[in-house]
């Protein structure tokens, strides 16, 4: 638990380099950028409650279409996996301040002390400023490796300046659920 800690304190203390508290985000939802964060989750079936970094992040290709990609490496002492994804997303605008968004991807999960699998993510989801310095997203997905886990998550986004945001998820999952803090970077 309390390499768990530091590891997010890392996370936020790298937050504060790269930005200054006084400039704020205005704006639209960007699907340029890169996140770091720290993850907690549980997988149900196993007794496995295992965290660990996750480095995602989106590239738009034009005005509708955008690339998406994450990994992250989690562990705890019994339990662990990788899991690599990259894909292709589709967005267009709901409302003067919000998004719809699908996205479809290929995914590798690869576990500790066990096997890997690959399979298919397809996910939809809302994102949209609620004011001037605060986004929020809702979105639900389907993973197919192993069993499938269909996940129903939802996050904000704090921007504390124009380019940088302290991020906070929740996923709610039927395999596996997970909490996340980290930062995250418009280019």
């Amino acid at each position: 638990m309390k390499s768990s800690i530091k590891k997010m304190g890392l996370v936020i203390a790298a937050a504060g380099l790269f930005g200054s508290v006084n400039v704020l985000a205005n704006s639209p939802i960007s699907y340029n950028y890169a996140a770091l964060q720290f993850v907690n989750q549980d997988i149900d079936d196993s007794n496995c409650d295992q965290d660990g970094l996750r480095l995602s992040g989106s590239l738009e290709l034009n005005s509708d279409f955008f690339a998406v990609g994450s990994f992250s490496d989690l562990s705890d002492g019994r339990c662990g996996a990788e899991a690599l994804s990259v894909g292709i997303g589709y967005h267009t605008l709901f409302g003067a301040d919000s998004s719809l968004y699908g996205t479809l991807s290929v995914e590798n999960v690869d576990i500790d002390h066990y096997d890997s699998d690959s399979g298919i993510v397809a996910a939809v989801g809302l994102r949209g400023f609620i004011n001037q310095q605060v986004e929020a997203k809702a979105q639900l997905a389907h993973h197919t490796a192993f069993d499938g886990n269909t996940v129903l998550s939802g996050g904000i986004a704090y921007w504390f300046a124009r380019n940088f945001a302290a991020t906070a998820d929740v996923g709610l999952g039927t395999e596996a659920s997970e909490i996340a803090l980290g930062v995250r970077m418009n280019f």
